[in-house]
């Protein structure tokens, strides 16, 4: 296959070098006598247009008590900030500078520089924090030694700081659209996160559940090399990438463990465990269309991904190749034809060994079962069709068939098929109404994993409304359902344990309105409702280890959302707006089984109501020719509804002000 590829590859290749497009163009087609006689257009000339610049500067103050994820992405802390603005258009040369930073660790930055349409540049940099979630763990049982807990990083707080960039470079060449494009991305990302595990895995005398900092210190690199030109009839795009990703140098644990007796044995002795492994991949890709006019568009797409686990040496190959067909038959029908082609080859290594630092004769190697492979085709065939004036319907059916190797050690099927076949119509009844409606339907046989159904039904419907000039209303409602009968659990023996079914339920409502009875005000208003509810058998272990299987356990979480928005302007020289979100998230577990309901019930661990706010208000006031203050405010809460001891849940406020002073040239 990889030697198909090349072929393929040389000949595009081939196809698309200067000295081909040289040969195709020598034949131009002849001049009308009308156009050798008209005279030639005299050259346009740009105007001329002034620089524009602006530049602000202010402080942003922070206040805040409590768990730090009341506001995820805000870097908590009090800071300078500085923003500015430049637009440069001299022709051939036109530039664009923005730029912002709210403190060291929030920013933004977008640089854009072209020359005529022969160079074309762009650069984006965004930097942010997340703040991340500190979990306790529990004793259920303080009496027994195991299972325990060990809690390393008791009172400390959790964030990421992400450094993201893409560049992308293009060059043309003169009076013939041929390119050549480079686009570079970057994401670094530096901070701590918790770590959980089970310390007495792998034959350890206890199981302590743990929890420790872990040092992140990762960097993603993904350079894209790229050719692609207009033959005639065709389009074509041939790419080459490189992607890498370095885990830093504190990427594993360490942890002493006892002796294991028997096959394979094991000395005592510490040993890592949680490794991120390092990985490189490379990816080719060639893409060819025909020119988007005409009654008959095709499209094929090919690509070759492969990756690389630098520790343990697995390689994986993903191949996917696809193909479209869209035929315009009348100017109110059309039909199309998809196929997408994917393989998945993966090649691990039959064992890993674990070594012991404080002694290196001491190893420990255990059987690595064979990943599983795949090969998906799916064709998908569809027809759209106007019957007449504000009325289109479309029918769509596709077919996936999945076939898998080196199944069975994890007692999937080795085939799986799926039929879904849709219908949707878009309707305009009356002037300023459209209607939306979509359903679903999906089949699947053999499907591979419990949470996987074997039938599914979805329908949605939206309304879009301008009853009144000054008044628009949307509002839209999805609800689906799922089914899966024979579920199963494999066993530490090699075992099936079966159950019988897994249903689903999820329903979304989303509104909005918007009022703009006033000139100088804009009034928003909506709301999000979602609700999902799964029944399912789940399996647990007795006390002595045997399984057993507690029929419908239910697991419910819903959201409601409100938001009010609006805008003010009540002179020439001042703006307000402002906002306000409130949100409940609930969410509850409640097997009944008595095992599962001492010494603390299970579904403690998962009962939580949450409320949300969120208010914010900004305001700007001209003080004169290019010169304004802003003003900004935003207040943050989260609260824990039912005081659960349980839930991961914590209470904090925050409150960040920013005000700025701007100039503009």
């Amino acid at each position: 296959m990889k030697k198909s590829f090349f072929i393929i590859m040389v000949s595009i290749l081939i196809l698309s070098s200067p000295a081909f497009m040289a040969f195709s163009a020598a034949a131009p087609e002849q001049a009308t006598a009308a156009e050798e006689a008209a005279p030639a257009d005299e050259a346009y000339v740009f105007p001329s247009i002034a620089p524009e610049a602006s530049f602000s500067a202010g402080y942003r103050h922070v206040d805040f008590s409590g768990s730090s994820r009341v506001d995820e992405y805000e870097y908590l802390k009090k800071s300078l900030a500085v923003a500015g603005e430049y637009r440069l258009f001299r022709f051939p040369h036109r530039f664009h500078l923005d730029i912002s930073a709210k403190n060291s660790k929030d920013y933004f930055g977008d640089i854009n520089y072209s020359y005529e349409d022969v160079v074309l540049f762009r650069g984006l940099f965004r930097g942010l924090y997340h703040n991340l979630d500190t979990l306790s763990l529990i004793d259920l049982n303080p009496a027994t030694p195991s299972p325990g807990v060990l809690q390393r990083d008791t009172d400390l707080s959790y964030g990421v700081r992400w450094n993201m960039s893409n560049v992308f470079l293009r060059f043309k060449t003169h009076d013939f659209p041929f390119h050549v494009y480079f686009d570079g991305t970057s994401i670094i990302r530096k901070g701590s996160q918790q770590q959980r595990f089970l310390l007495g895995s792998g034959g350890n005398s206890s199981i302590i559940r743990t929890s420790q900092a872990r040092e992140i210190d990762w960097k993603t690199q993904n350079l894209v090399v790229g050719i692609n030109s207009h033959l005639g009839p065709l389009e074509l795009d041939i790419s080459h990438g490189e992607k890498r990703f370095d885990s830093g140098n504190s990427n594993v644990f360490f942890d002493s463990y006892t002796a294991v007796t028997g096959t394979p044995a094991r000395a005592a002795g510490i040993y890592p465990h949680n490794l991120i492994p390092d990985f490189k991949g490379s990816t080719n890709a060639v893409k060819l269309h025909t020119s988007y006019t005409g009654g008959l568009v095709a499209s094929m797409t090919l690509s070759n991904y492969s990756s690389e686990n630098q520790y343990s040496g697995a390689k994986a190959d993903y191949l996917v190749g696809a193909g479209d067909i869209i035929w315009t038959l009348k100017p109110n029908l059309q039909a199309y034809l998809k196929y997408r082609h994917k393989e998945v080859s993966i090649d691990n290594p039959e064992s890993a060994t674990m070594t012991d630092t404080t002694n290196p004769a001491n190893t420990y190697t255990y059987a690595v079962e064979h990943a599983v492979t795949s090969i998906t085709d799916t064709v998908n065939a569809g027809i759209k069709y106007r019957p007449f004036k504000g009325v289109s319907v479309r029918a769509d059916y596709a077919y996936d068939d999945i076939r898998r190797d080196h199944v069975a050690t994890l007692a999937i099927p080795e085939g799986t098929r799926k039929h879904t076949a849709s219908l949707s119509a878009d309707i305009r009844p009356v002037r300023g109404l459209i209607l939306q409606a979509r359903y679903a339907h999906k089949e699947i046989d053999n499907p591979a994993y419990n949470i996987d159904p074997s039938r599914s039904d979805e329908g949605k419907i939206s309304a879009t409304w301008l009853p009144f000039p000054v008044v628009s209303t949307t509002i839209s409602y999805g609800i689906s359902s799922e089914h899966r009968n024979d579920i199963h659990w494999l066993e530490t023996d090699g075992s099936t344990t079966h159950g019988d079914e897994r249903n689903v339920n999820r329903n979304r409502l989303v509104g909005s309105v918007t009022l703009t009875a006033l000139k100088n005000v804009a009034i928003t208003g909506s709301f999000v409702y979602i609700h999902n509810k799964i029944e399912q058998d789940i399996e647990y272990h007795s006390a002595t280890g045997t399984p057993q299987v507690y029929p419908s356990a239910l697991n419910r979480d819903m959201v409601q959302s409100y938001s009010l928005d609006m805008t003010y302007t009540p002179g020439r020289k001042t703006s307000i707006t402002g906002g306000i979100t409130h949100s409940i998230s609930s969410g509850s577990f409640n097997p009944l089984s008595p095992v599962l309901l001492q010494p603390v019930s299970v579904a403690s661990f998962s009962e939580m109501k949450m409320r949300e706010t969120v208010l914010s208000t900004s305001g700007e006031y001209r003080i004169n020719k290019g010169t304004s203050i802003g003003l900004q405010y935003k207040f943050s809460e989260i609260r824990d509804a039912l005081n659960n001891p349980y839930d991961d849940i914590e209470n904090g406020r925050a409150h960040i002000v920013l005000l700025t002073l701007s100039k503009k040239w």
